[in-house]
């Protein structure tokens, strides 16, 4: 299998982990110095280490979280250690508002792990989702 092809297997794990609230598993497959940056305004937006992200996952998007969160890739390239994806996702706040966003994330693979990872959303359909 080309370096592509396993790279590009290790995010769709990655995602399939999410979309079945497999966090722990999720999370194992991100460098325990993962860079994660969200691009969105403060105080939210900003690069997470994987411990950070757990604490955003928990102490932000979780209590927001009315139901289960579904993520699904819509398309996925691959060039050498970089992956770039699409994906789109739903799920239910506490107010019944339905968070319907689309990202595109860029990930960096190194020796089989998520060493940086930059996500692109509508990051005003987030902030507002968690406003509740």
């Amino acid at each position: 299998m080309s370096q592509e092809a396993e790279n590009k297997a290790l995010v769709t794990a990655f995602f399939a982990d999410v979309d079945a609230g497999r966090a722990d598993a999720a999370f194992a497959r991100l460098a325990p110095d993962v860079a994660f940056e969200l691009i969105a305004p403060a105080p939210h937006g900003g690069l997470y280490d994987r411990d950070g992200l757990s604490r955003f996952f928990a102490e932000v998007m979780a209590p927001a979280m009315a139901g289960p969160f579904s993520v699904k890739v819509t398309g996925m390239t691959a060039e050498g250690e970089r992956v770039a994806v699409e994906t789109v996702s739903d799920c239910v706040n506490g107010s019944g508002m339905l968070y319907n966003n689309r990202y595109h994330s860029l990930f960096v693979i190194r020796d089989g792990q998520i060493v940086a990872l930059r996500e692109y959303l509508d990051s005003a359909h987030l902030l507002a989702f968690i406003a509740g």
